[in-house]
C-alpha cells in the first residue's frame, strides 16, 4: 500500500475506531451502576458465584483481545519502521507473560497455575510461552528466552538475578529493555512521525520512570544510584540529571518540590506517589487526545489512540471487578481517580 493510501486507510479506521473510546462521563456513569446494569452494559457475562475469578480473568483477556483485535487492524498497511514500533508496543503483553512465568517460578507454582495467568497472544506476537512455562526456574527460563528476540533482555534481567534474585529488580529491568527498544525504534522512523512519536513516547517514560523511581527510592529504600541503574533513557524532560537530583531528597515531600513545572504544578503539588502518577496519566491522556485527532503523524496519531483504548479498558476492568467482589464505592472511586479523594 502506498504512503498515501496507507495515511488515508489509517485515518479512515482511527475515525470509525475513535468511537470506541468511552470518555470520563461514560466511565463514571459505568462506576456508578449496579452489577446487573453493568454486565449488560459491558458485556461481561458472570459465571456463578464461586468461579468468580475465572469469570474476570476470562473478561479481562476479552478485552485484551479487542484491544490486539483493533491493533492489529491499524498494522495492517503499514511494514518497516512503523509497523516494528507498534508491534513493539503489541509485546507489552508478552513482557507481562515473562513477569508471570518469572513471579510463578520464583513462587513455585504448578503450570497449571501459572498458565491461567498468561494471556494468549496473536499470531504476530511469536514468543513460545510453553517452552518457558515447562523450566524447572527462573535461571533455566531465562536462559531459554535467551534463545528467542528477546536474548538482549533476557541476558540482562538473568545477570540482575544472579546478582541479586529479587522479583521487583526483574520487573525493573524487563521495563527497561522494553521501554529501550520502543525507543530506538521510534528513532528509527522518518520526519514528522519521528519528531511526534518520540514526543508522545517521552510522555509515557517520564510517567514511568518518575513513578517507579519514587517507589524504588522511597517505599523500597533504594539508594539514588541503584534507583538510577533502573531508569529509563528517552523521557521527554526527565534525563538521568534531573532524576538524580530528585532522588538525592531525603523525603518524598523534598523530592516532589524538585520537580519541573511540566509535571507539576507548585501551587499544587501531589502529597503521595498515586496522586503523582494520577496527574502525570490526566496529562499523558490529555496529550494523546489533542495527538490522536491532530497530529500531521498517522503513526502516532495510531499509537495515541491505543494508549487512551488501553487506558480506558485498564479502567473498564477496574470497574467490574470492584463490582464482582463487592469493593466499596469509594475505594473504586479513589483507585480510578485518587486525585478526586484528595480534593475531597
Amino acid at each position: 500500500m502506498s504512503g498515501f493510501a496507507s495515511q488515508a486507510y489509517l485515518r479512515t479506521r482511527l475515525a470509525i475506531l475513535g468511537a470506541n473510546l468511552l470518555g470520563a462521563a461514560r466511565l463514571a456513569e459505568l462506576a456508578q451502576m449496579p452489577l446487573d446494569e453493568l454486565v449488560a452494559a459491558t458485556g461481561f457475562d458472570e459465571l456463578e458465584s464461586d468461579r468468580r475469578t475465572s469469570s474476570l480473568a476470562i473478561y479481562e483477556r476479552s478485552l485484551m483481545q479487542t484491544w490486539l483485535d483493533e491493533l492489529s487492524a491499524l498494522l495492517r498497511p503499514l511494514g518497516g519502521p512503523a509497523r516494528r514500533l507498534l508491534t513493539q508496543w503489541a509485546s507489552r503483553y508478552e513482557v507481562l507473560n515473562i513477569k508471570a512465568l518469572v513471579r510463578g517460578k520464583l513462587g513455585q507454582l504448578p503450570n497449571e497455575h501459572i498458565e491461567q495467568s498468561l494471556f494468549e497472544l496473536p499470531g504476530f506476537l511469536g514468543l513460545n510461552h510453553n517452552d518457558l512455562l515447562n523450566t524447572d526456574n527462573v535461571p533455566e527460563l531465562l536462559r531459554r528466552l535467551q534463545r528467542t528476540r528477546y536474548r538482549g533482555l533476557a541476558t540482562q534481567a538473568l545477570r540482575r538475578f544472579e546478582e541479586r534474585p529479587d522479583p521487583f529488580l526483574i520487573d525493573a529491568t524487563l521495563d527497561q529493555q522494553f521501554y529501550g527498544e520502543l525507543i530506538n525504534r521510534a528513532q528509527m522512523l522518518g520526519g514528522d512521525d519521528r519528531t511526534e512519536t518520540v514526543n508522545l513516547i517521552g510522555r509515557i517514560v517520564d510517567r514511568h520512570n518518575l513513578v517507579w523511581s519514587l517507589r524504588y527510592r522511597f517505599n523500597y529504600g533504594l539508594q539514588p544510584s541503584e534507583v538510577l541503574y533502573l531508569a529509563i533513557d528517552g523521557g521527554r524532560v526527565l534525563n538521568r540529571p534531573v532524576l538524580q537530583q530528585i532522588l538525592q531528597s531525603e523525603t518524598l515531600e523534598q523530592a516532589v518540590q524538585q520537580l519541573p513545572r511540566y509535571l507539576a504544578s507548585q501551587d499544587q503539588l501531589p502529597t503521595r506517589i498515586t496522586h503523582l502518577d494520577a496527574v502525570l496519566r490526566n496529562d499523558l491522556h490529555d496529550y494523546a487526545h489533542g495527538a490522536m485527532r491532530r497530529s500531521p503523524s498517522a503513526v502516532t496519531s495510531v499509537l495515541a489512540y491505543l494508549v487512551l483504548r488501553h487506558g480506558e479498558m485498564k479502567d473498564l476492568y477496574a470497574i467490574v471487578h470492584a463490582r464482582v467482589n463487592g469493593i466499596a464505592d469509594e475505594l473504586l472511586q479513589h483507585a480510578l481517580d485518587p486525585l478526586a479523594g484528595e480534593a475531597a
